[in-house]
């Protein structure tokens, strides 16, 4: 009997280690074909490196101006920029912001989602949907090192950002509409059909038009972040 009991729980570890195998090694694709394909949708690697760059400048204009917006960002923080994932139209983008705590207090880092969308021929870049927590103690033993930005990286693919693929019927890994539209058209941006006073044209009259109506929350969120002038 107890040689049965052992083989059984032997069948059971092999299992589970061939399952978390095969859900490691399809993380991994996907991962690897998500930015492949994000990369040929925006034009291929020199494009994205372009972009890549004015989404970082961006960043770090705000962080060195020292922008109440991006505190958590900044402040006794080290930060990197994620990979960029386009939409097929090549005008929504989504990425993760990757930071790690330096106050001596702290035992999580984070993980922030960071949006940009092109209106009129424009990038405009700015946070939204949210923050990943990261609390130390799960992914390592020491709680008073931040989680490697390889890590971090990591866990922002396989988590906040995994929905940016998907395999189609022929097992072929494509775009996945819905993730764009949760991420720029969901309840927390707005109801298109109970439009708030904020978010009317400037004659006070509502949106017809959904993609201008979103469109306008992002200008708006994006020029938020810096302070009012004296004379505003």
């Amino acid at each position: 009997m107890l040689s049965r009991g052992v083989k059984c729980i032997t069948v059971i570890v092999l299992f589970f280690i061939t399952a978390c195998n095969q859900q490691e090694q399809y993380d991994k694709e996907r991962a690897i074909k998500a930015l492949e394909i994000s990369k040929n949708v925006i034009g291929g690697q020199h494009a994205y490196d372009q972009l890549y760059q004015q989404c970082l400048d961006s960043l770090n204009t705000w962080c060195y101006a020292k922008l109440p917006a991006y505190e958590s960002v900044f402040f006794d923080r080290t930060y990197r920029l994620g990979v960029l994932y386009f939409n097929k139209e090549k005008d929504r983008m989504v990425t993760a912001i990757l930071v790690q705590c330096n106050e001596p207090i702290c035992e999580a880092d984070a993980v922030h989602y960071f949006y940009g969308a092109k209106i009129k021929g424009q990038w405009y870049f700015f946070q939204g949907g949210g923050t990943m927590v990261i609390p130390r103690d799960f992914y390592q033993k020491d709680t008073h090192t931040p989680v490697s930005f390889e890590k971090l990286h990591e866990l922002a693919v396989k988590n906040i950002l995994r929905g940016y693929v998907k395999k189609n019927k022929d097992g072929e890994w494509e775009i996945n509409d819905a993730f764009f539209t949760a991420h720029f058209s969901g309840a927390n941006w707005g109801d298109f059909d109970a439009q708030l006073p904020k978010d009317t044209l400037s004659n006070g009259k509502h949106f017809t038009n959904k993609r201008e109506y979103f469109e306008n929350i992002y200008l708006r969120v994006a020029k938020s972040i810096w302070p009012p002038k004296e004379d505003e």
